[in-house]
């Protein structure tokens, strides 16, 4: 019984994309009635089936393919078989739907790629159009800075609550540390302000910060080094500090 259960096994993707012939079709089909685990493997071919074939777009056969097809369909009488071995057939149809599956799985992830990328982008440029404007605020101080070999200038609106950060010659951070910001209190207290994270495709480091109170309770903005996701309070090296 084993051995015919894995038998009536093999041919469910055949059976799943129609390539059985009637009299093995109509075996399997007793053994589903019979067998929980088939039943339940055959439903996942056939989503698969159903999705799959039909997300890549047609493609017109070649001329040596479509008269192969021709001769084939018009010449072969294959008589009926009681055994369930796999046909060259079967197993082609089979590697192509394993096929569809790779290129399935490879299109999501680029589609999620490009999606990432193109989400990264448009926050840059929001940041960037937020500076642009900063700019035009005859609030907006600018505060140039030159610490530690990183130099740089700080925006500040504290109409608006508002802070942009460029900083150059920022070092790339090492494996799981990021930078943070701190908006300083004139007692010191430390709030963070979010981060500062170095891009590869850019010489500088940029941030739009958004302070979570108002900017005139503080009197100055530093970053450190610290652990990937941030710390409540500072607790790395210090990088820079600008008072303002």
């Amino acid at each position: 019984m084993a051995e015919n259960h894995l038998l009536f096994k093999d041919n469910l993707a055949a059976y799943a994309l129609g390539a059985l012939d009637a009299e093995e079709a109509s075996a399997l089909e007793a053994h589903l009635r019979t067998c929980d685990d088939c039943r339940l493997e055959l439903a996942d071919y056939q989503r698969l089936s159903t999705g799959l074939l039909t997300a890549l777009p047609p493609q017109k056969p070649s001329p040596k393919l479509r008269r192969s097809l021709q001769k084939r369909l018009a010449g072969e009488v294959r008589p009926a078989r009681m055994g369930m071995t796999w046909s060259w057939n079967r197993a082609l149809i089979t590697g192509a739907l394993v096929l569809l599956i790779g290129l399935n799985i490879v299109s999501v992830f680029e589609v999620v790629t490009v999606k990432n990328e193109q989400a990264e982008l448009n926050k840059q440029y929001g940041s960037n159009q937020t500076a642009i404007a900063m700019l035009a605020y005859p609030s907006t101080q600018s505060i140039a800075f030159d610490q530690n070999g990183i130099s740089g200038s700080l925006l500040v609106d504290k109409t608006r609550n508002l802070l942009a950060v460029y900083a150059w010659h920022l070092p790339s951070t090492p494996a799981g540390k990021t930078y943070q910001v701190w908006l300083i209190d004139p007692q010191g207290n430390r709030t963070s302000g979010g981060f500062l994270i170095p891009d590869t495709d850019q010489p500088f480091a940029m941030s739009i910060i958004r302070s979570p109170q108002p900017l005139t309770g503080f009197t100055g903005m530093g970053v450190t080094l610290e652990p990937l996701g941030g710390s409540p309070k500072p607790t790395g090296e210090k990088i820079f500090h600008v008072d303002f």
